[in-house]
């Protein structure tokens, strides 16, 4: 049966859980699409005929949501099996009670009732009927631990889940529970294996007959691959659901593929296009539809995407009727988060239609609020009392929003759910800033930085949870998350001078920012190994500085790090905005003949960033710059900035960093060097590919390298295939990586990747080519040089692809280019590039702007055009 997104997971939970779910929107349950889910899997371990009745009673209140009086029921039976002596009895009722304490947010009493569980059939080992409860008391155990972030220990227990099924020829539930351990193999990173389990569920749901438990399967198994990024094979299997529920004649079968369809299609923030092919879906999914249960979440998705497109008059249509089949539900926790998301949709409709006031939406989540009591849903009345509080926060009622809010965090936290507490913290501190900019003496500033930095902390310590999930999520991470991180920082800094404490803290919520950002990107953790940036200047190169930039809604915030010197400080109102500047920047960089448009605009950037701070730099001796960049400045090279005399490449060497503190740096050391180079001239004529030019002048630069003096190992043209790439890797040690070929960085992952000769080479499989081979080695990559790849649109997210590449390939550093880099003029760049590459008191970075020089001083490349693309991101030395 469909339900709304967000509720705490049921035993069997296939698209993202809980946590990552409930990261997607102001109310998570609210924004976010409607997930179809399928019911065969979920709920109860096999009821004991001799309680049938009050089983059944208690499996019907858990489907319902009444989980409260589930738990009621289930310990009047509990002491009736305890009274005869059914141990099997007891071990049912006991799985179930950890079912509903966990939909409860009381997660201890959970864990203790399955160990309870656990323990009774372990000293039961001869009886009948343990074998199908055994099975099912592990399902439900994998379940409790991934809840806990347990997600090695949630993997075993769904395999011996999957083992004991498969035992009793209960295909059916073996297939979902590996579906379980997809999800558990992503949140440990571990993509490939998660892809060959779900290929191979794939073939066995194919020799299977047509049934509504295989149209079940399938659907399950589209959102499993959904998560983990395939997209394409998702539809394929959403669709073969489809087409079994039309072949059945089942009209919810066919529903809830329509449903998981339209989620497949939507992405927040995506095209028209796309959200009208949501939209078909969801309109198919209600004519579809014979019961209100399974009619109501494509109606609310249906609403929100008519809202998001502008289409009122068919919004204000639709929303009554919505509201009436509410008012027919069952109580239980669907009605509440069917009626809370309602009142969402109709607070983005009011500006609309002045009907909808605040005391209508009011009433709607008045009622939501007496249910949830009623049913003494905690997490329910959280997410009602939030909502109300929002309401007021809305209505300028600070006093009352603010005491429904407090009420809401308080309960959020009584069963221990981050997930919303983050969301009611962040909400405290808009209210207590009474929604103004500025949070002086008419708000408390005090207390809305106390409230942001309890927000802040508590995304902190789930923020790799963030990752791992579809691309609602990641979509969406700009709205429910980065704002938080924003709005700390310019509390923080809303001071002239403010105090060394919180341009500590700012500087580290800046930092934050980036490692969240670059996770989000990767749909992975990092690895935590620190960089202490402080100490490498302060005590082992004196001579770099380090500048933070934030864009703030009404000023652009920088923080400076010296050697040895106190964090300074400096905002700049600019005259134009950020973003029109820089977009026209970033045009005219790549425009032969507009020097004089790019260096009005580059002095502009230089005024705001560099010139405040030029007497601090050069009292510090300061040679080098690493930029921690924000939004779209991260699209720019620093290196073409213009003070009206020089780019600041003629003056300072520049290197990014994302504020990922990866590892010590390392400088590279000349006689040590080794090579692994590949090269492609002609890319492969597929469609995957398709669209890339030739590439002349790649060998004539791998040759150049060589006459440097350095072992270079070659891959040259079609021996460039990715089987090779990896033998060659796997066979020495290699300082550098160096790629001479086309390559893409996409504003997500599954648009970054590198032209082979037999294909793509994609950044998730440099996890695999680099990170795990160079665990095998003494050492891991220095520098990768992709020295054809560009980013696809000049989006400031393609920049992450430079550096989830740098990530994914355990890499201290990387050097790619910001736009597509001209052949000819990339010979003279890698000679002047490897001549200095390691040479004694010569950096990374300064080899990088001694290339570049190069090209400058050549009247035939001295536009930025040429020159200007390339940037090192990671370690500079």
């Amino acid at each position: 049966m469909p339900h709304t997104p967000c509720p705490m997971p049921h035993a069997r939970q296939k698209f993202a859980y809980v946590i990552l779910a409930c990261l997607t929107a102001l109310l998570c349950i609210f924004v976010s699409p409607v997930i179809a889910r399928d019911t065969t899997n979920q709920g109860f371990t096999v009821s004991i005929a001799a309680n049938l009745t009050q089983e059944q009673e208690a499996k019907n209140l858990y489907t319902a949501g009444r989980f409260a009086e589930a738990v009621t029921v289930l310990q009047q039976v509990l002491q009736i099996y305890q009274g005869n002596d059914n141990t099997i009895g007891q071990a049912v009722v006991f799985s179930n009670l950890a079912l509903n304490f966990q939909q409860l947010g009381q997660m201890q009493a959970a864990t203790e009732a399955i160990e309870k569980a656990i323990a009774i059939l372990q000293n039961t080992p001869n009886s009948p009927q343990r074998l199908p409860v055994w099975a099912q008391v592990w399902d439900i155990k994998g379940n409790l631990e991934l809840a806990q972030g347990k997600a090695q220990a949630a993997l075993s227990s769904w395999e011996t889940a999957a083992s004991l099924y498969q035992q009793l020829k209960d295909s059916n539930r073996a297939i979902l529970t590996q579906i379980n351990q997809a999800q558990a193999l992503q949140a440990l990173g571990l993509y490939r294996r998660e892809i060959s389990l779900l290929q191979n569920l794939t073939e066995d749901l194919q020799k299977q007959p047509d049934s509504l438990v295989k149209a079940a399967s399938f659907r399950n198994l589209g959102e499993a691959l959904a998560l983990a990024g395939d997209i394409e094979q998702a539809k394929k299997h959403l669709q073969q659901s489809l087409e079994i529920g039309q072949k059945l004649q089942s009209a919810e079968t066919i529903a809830t593929a329509y449903l998981s369809l339209g989620n497949l299609a939507y992405i927040p923030g995506s095209k028209s296009e796309q959200k009208k092919t949501a939209l078909a879906y969801y309109k198919k999914a209600v004519v579809s539809s014979t019961i209100a249960t399974s009619k109501i979440p494509s109606q609310l998705n249906h609403l929100r995407l008519l809202i998001e497109l502008e289409q009122w008059s068919a919004a204000q249509a639709l929303y009554p009727e919505i509201q009436s089949q509410i008012a027919n539900l069952p109580l239980g926790r669907s009605a509440i988060y069917a009626q809370v998301n309602l009142a969402q949709r109709l607070l983005e409709m009011r500006q609309k239609f002045p009907e909808l006031n605040p005391e209508t939406i009011g009433k709607i989540l008045a009622v939501a609020r007496q249910q949830a009591q009623q049913l003494q849903d905690i997490r329910s009345e959280s997410f009602v009392l939030g909502n109300l509080g929002h309401l007021y926060e809305l209505s300028q009622q600070w006093s009352i929003a603010q005491d429904l809010t407090k009420q809401a965090l308080n309960l959020s936290q009584s069963i221990q759910a981050p997930d919303i507490a983050y969301r009611w913290y962040w909400q405290l501190g808009r209210i207590l800033c009474q929604g103004k900019p500025q949070c002086n003496q008419q708000g408390d500033i005090t207390g809305a930085i106390a409230a942001y930095q309890q927000a802040f902390n508590t995304l902190q310590n789930i923020r790799s949870d963030l990752i791992a999930t579809n691309k609602n999520v990641q979509f969406s991470f700009r709205e429910t998350v980065e704002p938080v991180y924003r709005r700390l920082v310019d509390l923080l800094l809303q001071s002239s001078t403010p105090s060394q404490e919180n341009l500590i803290q700012a500087r580290n919520v800046i930092e934050a920012l980036q490692v969240a950002k670059l996770q989000n990107y990767l749909q992975q953790a990092c690895e935590d190994t620190k960089l202490e940036i402080d100490k490498v200047i302060d005590f082992q190169d004196q001579t770099s500085a380090v500048i933070y930039a934030i864009i703030l809604d009404d000023r652009l915030e920088v923080i400076l790090k010296r050697p040895n010197q106190k964090l300074s400080h400096y905002a700049t109102p600019p005259q134009q905005k950020i973003k029109e500047v820089v977009s026209r920047l970033y045009e005219n960089l790549q425009e032969e003949g507009s020097y004089e448009e790019l260096q009005q605009d580059g002095q502009k950037v230089y005024n705001w960033l560099i010139q405040p701070i030029e007497k601090e730099l050069k009292e510090s001796k300061i040679k080098n710059l690493i930029f921690v960049l924000d939004g779209p400045l991260r699209k720019i090279p620093m290196a073409s900035l213009y003070d009206g005399q020089q780019y600041l490449v003629e003056k300072y060497a520049a290197s990014l960093a994302l504020g990922l503190q990866v590892r010590e740096p390392v400088p590279l050391g000349r006689s040590t060097i080794k090579v692994l180079a590949a090269s492609l001239t002609q890319p492969p004529n597929n469609r995957e590919v398709s669209g890339f030019s030739r590439l002349a002048n790649v060998e004539q630069e791998i040759k150049e390298i060589k006459n440097t003096g350095l072992t270079v190992n070659w891959l040259a043209e079609q021996e460039f295939t990715t089987k090779n790439f990896n033998n060659k890797l796997n066979a020495a040690n290699f300082e550098i990586v160096h790629l001479a070929t086309h390559g893409l960085f996409g504003a997500d992952r599954e648009n970054t990747f590198v032209v082979t000769a037999d294909g793509k080479l994609k950044i998730d499989d440099f996890d695999q080519l680099f990170l795990n081979q160079g665990q095998k080695r003494d050492h891991r990559i220095e520098l990768l040089i992709l020295s054809a790849c560009q980013t696809a649109t000049g989006n400031d997210q393609e920049v992450m692809g430079i550096a989830g590449t740098t990530v994914q390939a355990g890499a201290s550093s990387a050097i790619a280019s910001l736009w597509d880099l001209d052949d000819e003029a990339s010979v003279p760049f890698i000679k002047e590039l490897y001549q200095h590459l390691g040479q004694r008191n010569i950096s990374r970075a300064e080899a990088l702007r001694l290339a570049q020089q190069s090209l400058l001083k050549n009247p035939k490349y001295d536009h930025p055009r040429y020159w200007a693309p390339y940037v090192l991101v990671g370690s500079w030395l």
